[in-house]
């Protein structure tokens, strides 16, 4: 069942579950450097975006404007992300991963990718089958209800793509380099 192996559609539905629910406790004795968990989504999300403004980033981690751009400075601190104006509007403040913060983000993103593969292998195929039609049907729902924001764009296609073969992944995921 190739469709609802670890890295398709389930595992994306899985992801969108798990960063709605909010931060999650850091990995316990991961090396490399010590990552907050609020440090651990931002660094994520900006491997994905590949630089965004300082306000879209706070609305993607649900946080308010001013915690973010606390979270900016710490990681501007440590040398993972530089700050700089939008050149097309210079009202906005884009944040921008650095090398090393990119090698933060990346190490980070495979720890997550190798225990979602854990997560999701201990299931069999009928139990991943029907936990994708259910993480589906429940990020919907929450959706509906204002739980979570807005339903991403994609979340149809992915629910759909847990009953028919895909190879396709989040568009976000998609455009994360070197993983």
């Amino acid at each position: 069942m190739e469709q609802i192996a670890a890295g398709g559609p389930l595992g994306e539905l899985l992801g969108q579950l798990l960063r709605a629910a909010g931060p999650a406790e850091a990995p316990a004795a991961v090396p490399g450097p010590q990552v907050s968990p609020s440090e651990a989504r931002a660094l994520l999300e900006l491997l994905a975006a590949r630089g965004i403004a300082q306000g879209d980033l706070a609305s993607l981690l649900g946080l308010e404007k001013s915690t973010i751009s606390r979270l900016a400075a710490g990681l501007e601190r440590k040398g993972w992300i530089r700050r700089g104006r939008d050149t097309a509007n210079q009202r906005y403040v884009r944040l921008h991963l650095t090398p090393e913060g990119r090698a933060v983000a990346a190490r980070m993103w495979r720890e997550w990718q190798d225990r979602q593969d854990r997560i999701l292998g201990a299931l069999s195929d009928q139990e991943r089958a029907g936990l994708a039609v259910g993480l589906g049907g429940l990020i919907r729902a929450l959706a509906a209800e204002g739980l979570i924001g807005e339903l991403p764009s994609d979340a149809e296609h992915i629910a759909a793509a847990t009953s028919a073969p895909t190879s396709s992944s989040h568009p976000a995921l998609r455009s994360r380099p070197g993983i």
